[in-house]
């Protein structure tokens, strides 16, 4: 199912996509090449920074893996961080842009906006594999039974699917924002903005021990106070120089 779930945001993703790809002029070939290119900045980036979490863990129980490599792989690379996965699509925009030759704000309108879809179609894989589990809650808790990730017959929040349900609302209110043309900036803040003060409060129902911890924050925590200061930043820096925004392009160059 999470493998499922998975495909099944990429595609959905991707078919939003399209109902908006015709107004900068994108063929059904740029969008494909746009799913292999973001996608695998996304699968790069949230391994890599799930790796990262997971090492102080790692290093604790390294003698478990001494004779047993491929456990020792699996637990390293065998998941993914969201935060890292959204950083490694991020990242690869520029190279999709620059592969089919368009303006990187076309690619920011276009892709942007259904990250939060795709995201909250991820997260109901998330609940059904049993990962990013929430706190241990008698009335509204809800027991695994064959979960690899979740101690199961505990009933847990299922905060997976309070973070889809969060994320389907950020989704509905960009969609709509975006109908009109945007900066580029203000649809990466309002979503960075929306996303990353959602994440930091749900953390505070996250059962689940292996998110990592920096100081007294866990991971999510911690990066959704940085993206906070970054779009900040970036909306006061956008506002004091004031630049109108690039126009759409109707054609490929």
């Amino acid at each position: 199912m999470y493998t499922l779930a998975g495909l099944a945001a990429v595609f959905v993703a991707a078919g939003a996509a399209s109902l908006r790809s015709k107004k900068i002029g994108l063929n059904f070939a740029d969008m494909l090449i746009g799913i292999v290119i973001l996608g695998a900045g996304l699968v790069v980036g949230g391994i890599i920074l799930h790796a990262i979490v997971r090492a102080p863990f790692l290093w604790e129980n390294r003698q478990v893996f001494s004779q047993a490599p491929l456990v020792f792989l699996r637990a390293t690379f065998g998941g993914m961080v969201f935060y890292g996965g959204l950083f490694g699509a991020l990242a690869a925009m520029p190279i999709y842009a620059k592969f089919i030759k368009r303006d990187l704000a076309d690619i920011v309108r276009l892709a942007v906006p259904v990250f939060p879809l795709a995201h909250a179609i991820m997260r109901l894989g998330c609940f059904a594999a049993g990962c990013c589990y929430g706190i241990v809650h008698d009335t509204l808790g809800i027991a695994f039974a064959r979960s690899a990730s979740a101690p199961n017959g505990i009933p847990f929040l299922p905060v997976q699917l309070i973070e889809s349900a969060m994320n389907l609302l950020i989704f509905a209110v960009i969609w709509q924002f975006t109908k009109k043309e945007r900066r580029p900036v203000h649809i990466l803040c309002l979503y960075g903005l929306s996303y990353a003060v959602g994440r930091f409060a749900l953390e505070f129902l996250r059962g689940d021990e292996i998110r990592g911890m920096v100081f007294f924050l866990s991971t999510s925590q911690f990066i959704s106070v940085l993206v906070v200061i970054v779009c900040v930043a970036a909306l006061i820096v956008d506002r004091k120089k004031g630049g109108k925004m690039p126009p759409l392009r109707s054609s490929n160059s």
